[in-house]
């Protein structure tokens, strides 16, 4: 079988969808389909330059080519509006800022433009048409299907997925170790939230340190924060780590802290709970509580620095609790026996 994937390039912007759309191409390959990735430009600069991306999305007849693809899996907004009769949604997610960051902002005091509110109203048309036409509806998390369903009543199927380090993790075969960090990977930007951590640190009755590794426009902020906490000698922060070097502050860390808001679905939690560790989490925080069991194989905490203080000193002071969640952590993620082939079991037949 001949199988598109579309998706969308921001430009500089690395992070799990790519991570998934490059693992899933990888997936059809190996069993025996030909495959591409198609990537389309989307900018969330303006509500202009949204609409110029939607509609490069809605002029692509991807049904035109000499060499017909016989499936288009679709991944992202607006990539999802090219036109094909054989169309699968395995959605990560919509465009958030017309749903549930739309409802966030509202509740924290922001008026929206008329353009705006225009906008949003032709992507949720839309979106409800397309979803409505396609051959199933997926999605990559009960988060993403939830939102599906209550904004567009849409159903849909959640389908779990390995996060991205998976394959690394079970070519490595170092035994993992309880070491006075907490290890925090994740995008810098605000909806991930690391300055929850940074200050519950800056509360702890104990030298709890903390390792930080991303890129993204909070990055400045955040290093300002180290030094108005004074958290200089307790907190590190990273760019990038190769992969070994990330398996390995997985693998060497008291817990793993992971505390976006209302997240799809959360590579990091998963590959927490492959190196053994708890994952510290909010209870707003979306796709990570679809896998994180509170008081078993991590702690659902609300985002309160207090909270997230007291569970880091806690951990601190109780190395033998960290392990024995983390080895929770672990049989919890083997028995949800996710692999690539049961994703295209459902995608593909």
């Amino acid at each position: 079988m001949r199988i598109a994937i579309a998706t969308t390039l921001a430009p500089f912007i690395k992070g799990g969808a790519e991570y998934l759309a490059a693992n899933l191409a990888q997936a059809c390959s190996a069993a025996g389909h030909q495959v591409d990735i198609f990537k389309l430009p989307f900018l969330d600069r303006s509500a202009d330059s949204i609409q110029k991306s939607m509609d490069l999305s809605l002029q692509e007849d991807f049904s035109l080519w000499g060499q017909q693809a016989d499936l288009v899996i679709c991944l992202k907004f607006p990539a999802y509006y090219v036109q094909h009769p054989c169309k699968t949604m395995w959605v990560l997610h919509q465009h958030r800022s017309v749903y549930d960051l739309w409802d966030h902002a509202v509740a924290q005091g922001h008026s929206h433009s008329a353009e705006d509110i225009a906008l949003r109203e032709q992507i949720m048309a839309l979106d409800k048409r397309v979803f409505n036409s396609v051959l199933q509806n997926f999605t990559i998390s009960k988060t993403v299907s939830n939102r599906l369903k209550h904004y567009n009543h849409i159903e849909s199927s959640p389908l779990y997925h390995p996060p991205a380090l998976a394959n690394a993790f079970a070519m490595d075969d170092t035994q993992s170790e309880t070491a006075d960090f907490i290890f925090a990977p994740s995008r810098f930007e605000p909806l991930k939230r690391q300055h929850l951590l940074l200050e519950a640190l800056r509360l702890t009755k104990h030298p709890v340190k903390a390792v930080l590794c991303g890129s993204g426009s909070y990055e400045h902020h955040l290093r300002n924060l180290v030094v108005h906490y004074g958290l200089q000698d307790r907190v590190t922060l990273h760019t990038h780590l190769s992969v070994a070097e990330m398996i390995s502050h997985y693998k060497n860390s008291l817990a793993v802290f992971f505390a976006p808001y209302d997240e799809d679905y959360g590579y990091v939690t998963l590959e927490a709970m492959l190196a053994e560790k708890a994952v510290i989490t909010c209870n707003d925080s979306g796709g990570t509580n679809e896998f994180v069991v509170h008081d078993h194989t991590g702690y659902i905490e609300p985002p309160e620095a207090e909270q997230i203080a007291a569970r880091l000193d806690a951990l601190f002071m109780d190395r033998n609790l960290a392990v024995s969640i983390g080895q929770n952590a672990l049989h919890h993620y083997q028995s949800l026996s996710l692999s690539w082939d049961n994703v295209l079991n459902q995608l593909l037949y």
